[in-house]
């Protein structure tokens, strides 16, 4: 990395709201299920798991536009890597589902197919504003979902995982520090 680059990253690390916190937020689906299983990444801090209310994107293919709610439960998610060797493989990891999804995972089962998921990003207090997620990946490809104790594991792919968007659009009009030659 050049040390324009350098000086870029470090304005734009230096930049950055320290108390940001991301909400990292799964709509898992199957042809069985009466409505999608929605799950937001929050560890479990209570007798009841905490519930996110979260605005949809405009052309989400359940609830569009709508608030949904999300219920807090700690889950993994690994991401694909961004690079031409990677087939967009997903690995997703839900702990505590007990009997919240126990009916849900055994519709599915009992009548095969394919689950799908949405993975959404959020900014936690801007959840239900009206611009919705700050992210949002769709068309993942469930298969394989196995119990592991209290977690269910499921591992997936994005098969044009290289061509989504990612992250921001960073300008030189909104961020003049990446412009050479300052």
């Amino acid at each position: 990395m050049d040390d324009k680059m350098k000086a870029a990253l470090a304005e734009a690390y230096a930049s950055a709201p320290q108390n940001t916190i991301l909400l990292h937020t799964l709509e898992v689906n199957h042809r069985s299920f009466t409505e999608p299983a929605r799950v937001c990444r929050w560890s479990v801090t209570g007798p009841e798991p905490e519930v996110f209310h979260c605005q949809l994107e405009d052309n989400a293919p359940y609830n569009p536009g709508q608030v949904v709610d999300f219920i807090g439960l700690p889950f993994e998610i690994t991401l694909p890597e961004k690079d031409t060797e990677s087939p967009g493989q997903f690995t997703i990891k839900i702990d505590n589902i007990g009997d919240r999804f126990d009916e849900y995972l055994e519709n599915a089962a009992l009548h095969g197919g394919t689950i799908t998921a949405i993975y959404r990003v959020y900014r936690k207090g801007f959840e239900s504003s009206e611009d919705g997620p700050d992210s949002v990946y769709h068309s993942i490809k469930l298969h394989s979902p196995r119990q592991e104790g209290q977690a269910i594991v499921m591992d997936g792919a994005v098969l044009d995982w290289m061509f989504k968007k990612f992250g921001k659009l960073y300008l030189a009009k909104d961020y003049p520090g990446l412009v050479a030659g300052r």
